[in-house]
C-alpha cells in the first residue's frame, strides 16, 4: 500500500509592503513559518513607492510587487485601478487556497480582487477600531464587501465585539502578534546604544513612529519634569516620522539635547531593548502594540497609557507593568516614572514577571492558533 502525502496548501498573503510597522512584523513570521511547513507560500505587496524592506522573508517565499501603469504612471486613480486588475490577475494565475491580507485599505482591494472566486478569503484589521480609516457612511457598503471574507482576524478581545457589533455576519477570530525572543538583526543602520548614551547612565526607552497618535511629546515634558532629581537617566525615542521636526523644537525649546536623543530608527533595536531601563509606551491609540510586547520580553520595566486597546491586554497593572489613565496625561507619567526609578524592588518584580510573555506570545502558540484557523 502506498501512502500518498496529503497536498500541502497554496498561501497567499497580500500586504501594502515590507517597511517597518507591527502587521509587516507579522507577516514576516507568518511568511517563513509556512514555508519551513513546505506549504507554497507568496507574498504579494501593493505599494509601488520607494520603501526600505525592513523585514526580509526566507527565499522559499515567492515575492511579488505591483507595478503602476505604464502609459499613465502619474495618474493616481489609472494606477488604483491598473494595481486593482493586477492584483485580480495574479490572484487567479496563483490559484491560491487561501488568502490573507493585512491593513484596512489592502483588505478592501483584496476583497474586491478575489470577488467570483472559489478562493478562501481571511483579512486582518490591526487598528482600534477596527476599519478605523473607513468612511463609517459607507459602512453599508463595507459590510456588502467583506461577506467575501470567511474570517476576520482581530487581535484583541474588544476589537472582536466591536465587529460582532458593527459587521454581524462576519465571522471574526482573536489570534494576537507573536513576539520572537531574542528579537534577529533587520536591514537598516545599527546604532550602538553606548555611542550615544554613557555606560554610567539610565536609559527611559521609547519607540515608534513618529506620529501624534504617539504622543511623544507628553513623553519629552514628563521626562522633563523629572530630570533635576534625576540626573543619571536620559531618554531614547527611537524612530522615524512626521512630528520628528516638532519633537526636535520641542527638545531644543526644553534645553534637553544633552538628555534626549532622536537617533531615529534602528536596525538592532535588541540591544536597545538589552541596555534599556526603563520603557514608555505614551499612545493614545494602539491595537497591539509590537513594541510593549518586545520591551517586556527583554524583561524591561513597562509603563503605558491605559489605552482602549493593546496594553491592557498585556499588563497587569503593578504586576508586571504600569498602567496609567490617559485622562492623567504627562502627570500620568511623570508619576509613574517617579515611582519606578525611586523603587527597585519594584522594577525587579516587574521585570520577572513581564518576561512570562516570552511563552503566552511565542511564534509556536500564536503559529498553532493560524493553523487552526487556515485547517492546516
Amino acid at each position: 500500500m502506498v501512502l500518498v502525502s496529503p497536498v500541502k496548501k497554496n498561501i497567499v498573503i497580500v500586504v501594502s509592503a515590507m517597511n517597518l510597522g507591527g502587521a509587516q512584523r507579522v507577516v514576516s513570521i507568518l511568511c517563513d513559518h509556512w514555508s519551513q511547513e513546505n506549504y507554497k507560500v507568496t507574498l504579494i505587496s501593493t505599494y509601488t513607492g520607494s520603501k526600505v524592506n525592513h523585514y526580509q522573508v526566507s527565499n522559499d517565499v515567492s515575492s511579488l510587487h505591483l507595478s503602476d501603469s505604464k502609459i499613465f504612471p502619474k495618474s493616481r486613480l489609472i494606477n488604483l485601478i491598473w494595481k486593482f486588475i493586477e492584483l485580480r490577475r495574479l490572484i487567479r494565475q496563483l490559484s491560491p487556497d487561501v488568502v490573507i491580507s493585512f491593513l484596512t485599505r489592502v483588505n478592501v482591494a483584496t476583497s474586491l480582487s478575489t470577488m467570483g472566486f472559489n478562493t478562501r478569503l481571511i483579512i486582518c484589521e490591526r487598528t482600534w477600531t477596527p476599519f478605523a480609516t473607513l468612511n463609517k457612511k459607507l459602512f453599508w457598503f463595507y459590510r456588502l464587501l467583506f461577506k467575501r471574507a470567511d474570517e476576520v482576524i482581530v487581535q484583541t478581545d474588544k476589537s472582536k465585539s466591536w465587529l460582532n457589533k458593527n459587521f454581524p455576519e462576519n465571522s471574526s477570530t482573536v489570534i494576537p502578534n507573536p513576539v520572537v525572543y531574542p528579537l534577529p538583526l533587520h536591514n537598516e543602520r545599527s546604532i550602538k546604544p553606548d555611542s550615544l548614551v554613557d555606560k554610567d547612565k539610565r536609559i527611559i526607552l521609547a519607540s515608534g513612529r513618529m506620529h501624534k497618535y504617539k504622543q511623544f511629546d507628553l513623553l519629552i515634558r514628563a521626562f522633563n519634569a523629572i530630570k533635576d532629581h534625576h540626573t543619571q537617566w536620559e531618554l531614547v525615542i527611537l524612530g522615524e516620522g512626521e512630528e520628528r521636526l516638532e519633537l526636535k523644537r520641542l527638545v531644543d525649546e526644553l534645553e534637553m539635547s544633552n538628555r534626549i536623543n532622536l537617533p531615529g530608527s534602528v536596525g538592532n533595536i535588541s540591544e536597545w531593548y538589552e541596555r534599556a531601563d526603563l520603557f514608555v509606551l505614551s499612545s493614545s491609540v494602539e491595537g497591539f502594540p509590537n513594541v510593549l510586547l518586545e520591551a517586556m520580553t527583554y524583561g524591561i520595566p513597562c509603563v503605558s497609557f491605559d489605552c482602549d486597546t493593546g496594553p491592557r491586554d498585556m499588563i497587569q497593572n503593578g504586576i508586571n507593568g504600569l498602567l496609567v489613565h490617559p485622562s492623567e496625561k504627562e502627570l500620568g507619567l511623570e508619576n509613574a516614572l517617579r515611582k519606578l526609578i525611586s523603587d527597585k524592588n519594584l522594577r525587579l518584580n516587574i521585570s520577572k514577571n513581564a518576561t512570562l510573555l516570552r511563552e503566552k506570545y511565542s511564534v509556536d502558540n500564536i503559529m498553532k492558533q493560524w493553523d487552526k484557523t487556515l485547517d492546516l
